[in-house]
């Protein structure tokens, strides 16, 4: 794994570029519109789904509250890091990941493996969600227990609905260019080590858009399946000086970006 240079790492960050902040929501412009949303609440002691971008991340129970939005916030920047990129060069999705776990390790994660692997998948009532848990399980090992709340987000999309807040969200940051792409992670803690992220990227190539596919049946498709995956661990001594810089960056993007995961 590569050690980065905190000073080295702020410089990166602090010119990182990345795309314009979203319009506020009307609910901030004083006219008639939706609620101002409001940010996740944070707690130790309890599992919690949240979205992010593109992106479903649980914490285990022993992840602290105060280091649950830290996580969130390195995951936003990294996001927004990478759409920008492929905005910039045109790239694809192996392109946007690799932008996406640079600024990673830049703000202090250390990259400690990868895996890449596409599959077909392919049934007369396509539900893509079924074939994405035994793949996610598969891809994050023992590192995600069978009762995460993940996989139960998974399990729960025939019965949610399409107009569920954090569904919409999630919605609107998968569609890229061609691609359906979306990212789980799971984070915990370890006793010796500290916080640990293992990381799930889909790029799902299907004629049907992502809402569809993930969260709905249809007859008679074929769809190919990639995922880049990562396990991370943790660099304290840049994490601590570079997440400053993250907060000040992502802080007009947090709003419309993250939300609370209710099952």
């Amino acid at each position: 794994m590569t050690v980065i240079d905190p000073l080295e790492a702020v410089t990166y960050l602090e010119n990182v570029k990345l795309p314009m902040p979203p319009s506020p929501p009307d609910g901030l412009l004083g006219a008639k519109g939706p609620a101002i949303p409001t940010p996740p609440e944070y707690a130790s002691g309890v599992d919690q789904a949240v979205t992010v971008g593109s992106q479903i991340a649980e914490f285990a129970a022993d992840v602290p509250a105060d280091m649950r939005p830290r996580i969130l916030n390195s995951f936003l920047l990294a996001q927004l890091a990478a759409n920008r990129e492929i905005k910039d060069t045109g790239g694809g999705t192996k392109q946007w990941y690799d932008k996406y776990v640079e600024v990673l390790t830049k703000i202090g994660w250390l990259l400690e493996s990868k895996q890449v692997s596409m599959r077909e998948v392919s049934s007369d009532t396509l539900e893509v969600h079924k074939e994405i848990i035994p793949l996610l399980i598969a891809v994050l090992g023992t590192a995600v227990p069978v009762t995460a709340v993940i996989i139960s987000v998974l399990k729960s999309l025939a019965d949610m609905d399409k107009n569920q807040p954090w569904i919409t969200l999630f919605d609107r940051e998968s569609q890229r260019a061609s691609a359906n792409q979306f990212q789980m992670s799971y984070a915990s803690v370890d006793e010796s080590a500290g916080p640990r992220i293992s990381l799930v990227c889909f790029e799902l190539d299907a004629s049907r858009s992502l809402t569809q596919v993930l969260f709905f049946k249809f007859s008679t498709a074929k769809a190919t399946l990639s995922h880049f995956g990562a396990d991370l661990g943790i660099n304290p001594a840049v994490f601590e000086r570079s997440i400053k810089v993250v907060e000040n960056r992502i802080a007009d993007y947090v709003t419309n970006y993250i939300e609370d995961i209710k099952l």
